[in-house]
């Protein structure tokens, strides 16, 4: 029996022509860098999309579908350089040629696969050259089946079970041949032979867990999680038809840090991004935390910018189901850390924030968070210090530092020593000292004595040394403070600045919320807006393709009466409510839709990926005032936390730069690879078995495909078709881009650049700038060149001005005649998306893009 292998990744094989096919159109037909050859009966036309290929087989060589056979260079050994990576250019059917048949068989010419029936095939020769292959393919397949075991999702077992089961087939059919040449004169010999070869095979896909741990750990050399135990219980365990007492270790497990940063440093890319030095943006222009004054004033990152930038972060996870008897009994605190050297288009990736440590959320209020920073601290003060780490290109000195410890107020609160629950504390805030009076009236940051770390680190001492029980807690309380927290141990770190507020928790799931409802409330109770027309304009409401999924839930009579301050909308609904919220309250004149135009100003601000000195200044008094406003449309209300919080944000950017580089989302989005793996799991030891199950999947990284993870998809393309005035197009791309020499010009549907998705005909694009405008074109066509160069051909659009009451761009739609450009570079590479209201057009926008276009005039 022959086996068709897909000469491009090497890697596939499959028992019928059809199958190969459909393995080419779907993994490797979409990729911008398609390019192969015909090769059937010496055919030598070469294709850049996958469905010119199939039409010329079926039009051209119609009797190889069905009487073809597999080429011959199915059985030529991959080189490791070949193996997993994608090899275009070359022959799909070296060699071949259509066997002579007398019936002729009808090809549809619809549809994109082929309806055929199995191929006929006869088996090849098998050469000399195909059976020393057997070592290299049984390395091989254990090594792919191990990552495939770890990585895999379900869109993909198909294709890997296929996979596996025919390269496994091989290797048993070589080794048999190998046997039936030793023993050419026995047979019964030859027959034990034989079943010993079957019982020796091992196969990477056993179910034992421990082989596979073993081979895993053998193969990919993973970064073990340290056991850490804290105490010890005695308890009674079942031994046979008794019970015993016994010692069970109370313990947590910790990724060694150094050795973590090590494995994600053998990443060629990403240990050349982690030893460049970072560029600061333009003076007066925050992009990042080397932007901040706090990166300037670092005692290491002033000296040494390159070093790295770690980010902290933790927060509980409930793995059962939150209404169940067992809700609380399998919580877990977790621990994630990321690198602020990290370029931040890469950073989002869940590939990016990697797991620190994990315990049961039991266990550390027992102990206290401390024992966990006990253990992480001895690793950050090696690596302040600097440590020597032995890679393949020699050995290197790593310095690092902690640049923010992220998380929402509960979890910063614990993790630093603050009173958790801030309505017992006199001082209610972690970077001043707020108290309840004194927030429900000043609105000014100034006006608040600052906390400091030589003062919080007074305070604490004055706790410990309190001589009785009564005054210690007096001062806890009067200082918010709870306990010295390991963190203040932790070299150059300031647990006052360096604790930044997350605006997801604080505006998002706080603020924003809160006053959403309050002003709908007070709306609809006056007669001015009605629920059921406002819920209808939120289903209505015409969604980009990239909104759809976080679209607005409606909002019930229930959810406004409740006496408390959730408006039950996610974390994203709640971002694509604010973007669309003007529109839906349009034409109800009050000071309350005035009041939620001023909160979404200051939204639009904290969102911005680059902002200026000047913005900064005028974000803290569009906060001080907002509140002032709130206290006067609603003085029966009192001033919560969150709302306090926001004067700190302006000096938060200062300090560590934008807001959206330290907001949680991301790092929460990283809670669902554990939930997913703890519903499979059994809870004996869920933290060891969560521990490892993650640092296979780490491990494995560098293993599987060409790129990181981190890396991955970031430029990905739609489907592929041909350019219909090829001529036409080439000449436009040579006069906007001067490129003259194009060996192929490709239209793709859709492209994907950065997580960025655009899409012809819908998506727009801001290509230039026009004084304080930006200038916008709808997407005609999207031009792959050479498979690496991308351009988009946009039809430009106008900009009238920035409508104050919608806070959304009014564009004009141009005459359909109007030429079209091309654009490479983009201003921001967001993608936009018009909506016609009120027989006008509007670009509605997330974030305020006057600093991005700021920074673009003035280079």
């Amino acid at each position: 029996m022959a086996l068709w292998r897909c000469m491009i990744c090497f890697i596939f094989v499959s028992l019928t022509l059809k199958v190969l096919l459909s393995h080419i159109n779907a993994a490797h037909g979409r990729r911008q860098d398609f390019w192969v050859y015909c090769g059937i009966d010496g055919c030598e036309q070469d294709f850049r999309v996958f469905n010119s290929f199939f039409r010329h087989i079926k039009r051209t060589h119609p009797l190889y579908l069905t009487n073809g056979s597999p080429p011959r260079g199915w059985r030529i050994p991959p080189t490791s350089h070949s193996l997993g990576s994608e090899n275009f250019g070359v022959s799909v059917f070296a060699n071949c040629s259509t066997t002579t048949t007398t019936s002729i068989v009808e090809i549809s010419t619809g549809g994109s696969l082929p309806e055929v029936q199995e191929p006929q095939v006869v088996d090849s020769p098998i050469t000399e050259e195909a059976v020393s292959t057997t070592s290299f393919t049984r390395h091989d397949i254990t090594r792919s089946a191990a990552a495939f075991a770890i990585s895999t999702t379900v869109k993909h077992i198909i294709s890997g079970v296929q996979q596996y089961q025919a390269v496994l087939l091989d290797t048993l059919k070589e080794r048999m041949k190998s046997v039936f040449e030793d023993h050419a004169e026995g047979t019964t010999q030859l027959q034990d032979d034989a079943l010993a070869t079957f019982d020796k095979f091992m196969d990477p896909f056993s179910t034992i867990a421990y082989g596979q741990s073993r081979a895993i750990g053998e193969m990919f050399c993973p970064v073990n999680a340290e056991e850490v135990v804290v105490s010890q219980k005695i308890c009674w365990v079942k031994q046979g038809l008794s019970r015993v007492m016994s010692i069970r270790n109370k313990s947590f497990y910790y990724v060694p840090l150094i050795e973590s940063l090590k494995q994600l440093m053998t990443n060629e890319r990403i240990f050349t991004m982690l030893n460049t030095a970072p560029q600061r943006s333009r003076e007066g222009f925050f992009y990042d935390f080397r932007d901040g004054s706090l990166f300037t004033s670092h005692p290491l990152f002033s000296q040494r910018p390159n070093a790295l930038q770690l980010i902290l972060y933790t927060d509980e996870i409930e793995i059962c189901n939150p209404l169940g008897s067992h809700a609380s009994a399998n919580k877990l605190v977790m621990f994630y850390y990321t690198l602020g050297n990290i370029d931040p288009k890469f950073r989002s990736k869940l590939a990016a924030i990697r797991l620190l440590a994990i315990a049961k959320a039991n266990d550390i209020s027992q102990w206290g968070i401390d024992v966990v920073l006990k253990r992480i601290l001895q690793d950050l003060s090696l690596l302040y210090n600097g440590v020597r780490i032995e890679m393949s290109n020699g050995e290197i000195e790593l310095f690092g530092a902690v640049i923010a410890i992220c998380g929402d107020t509960l979890a910063q609160h614990e993790i630093a020593g603050f009173k958790e629950g801030i309505g017992f504390a006199y001082s209610k805030c972690r970077h001043c000292e707020c108290n309840f009076d004194d927030m429900q009236s000043v609105f000014e940051e100034k006006k608040f004595v600052q906390r400091t770390l030589e003062k919080h680190i007074r305070q604490c001492f004055e706790i410990d040394k309190a001589s009785t029980d009564l005054l210690k807690a007096s001062l806890k309380t009067t200082y918010g403070i709870n306990r010295r927290s390991r963190i203040v141990d932790v070299p150059a770190f300031d647990l006052i600045k360096q604790t930044p507020q997350d605006i997801m928790h604080v505006i998002f799931e706080g603020v924003a919320s809160m006053e959403v409802k309050f002003v709908l409330k007070h709306l609809i109770l006056s007669g001015q807006l009605e629920l059921d027309k406002f819920n209808s304009d939120i289903q209505n409401f015409p969604y980009s393709p990239l909104e759809i999924r976080d679209k607005p839930s409606p909002i019930s009579f229930g959810t406004l009466a409740a006496n408390d301050n959730k408006l039950k909308q996610s974390c994203g609904q709640m971002l694509i409510l604010l973007k669309i919220l003007l529109f839906l309250l349009y034409g109800v004149e009050s000071e309350y839709v005035v009041f939620i135009r001023k909160l979404i100003m200051i939204v639009q601000i904290v969102l911005a990926p680059i902002i200026s000195l000047q913005t900064v200044l005028q974000l803290r008094s569009m906060i001080e005032e907002h509140l002032y406003q709130f206290k006067q449309l609603f003085p029966e209300v009192n001033i919560i936390p969150k709302q306090h919080y926001m004067l700190h944000l302006p000096s938060q950017i200062l300090s560590l730069g934008p807001l959206i580089r330290s907001m949680c989302m991301r790092f929460e989005a990283k809670h669902s690879y554990f939930k997913q793996w703890a519903s499979k799991l059994n809870f004996k030891n869920v933290c060891k078995s969560l521990a490892n199950h993650n640092q296979f999947l780490e491990c494995c990284q560098n293993e599987i495909g060409t790129e990181h993870p981190i890396f991955a998809k970031e430029k990905e393309s739609g489907p592929v078709s041909a350019v219909k005035n090829n001529d036409y197009v080439r000449k436009k791309i040579k006069e906007f881009f001067g490129i003259d020499v194009m060996q192929s010009v490709v239209s793709v549907k859709w492209y994907v650049l950065n997580g960025n998705k655009y899409i012809t005909g819908k998506s727009m694009i801001i290509a230039d700038v026009d004084g304080t405008f930006p200038v916008f074109g709808l997407i005609k066509d999207i031009f792959l060149i050479d498979s690496s160069f991308i351009a988009f051909e946009y039809q430009r659009y106008e900009t009238l001005n920035l409508n104050e009451d919608l806070l959304a761009y009014e564009v004009t739609v141009p005459i359909v005649a109007q030429a079209t450009e091309l654009a490479h570079e983009l201003i921001d590479y967001t993608s936009y998306f018009s909506i016609s209201f009120r027989d006008s057009v509007f670009v509605p926008i997330k974030y305020s893009l006057s600093d991005i276009i700021s920074h673009r005039n003035h280079p």
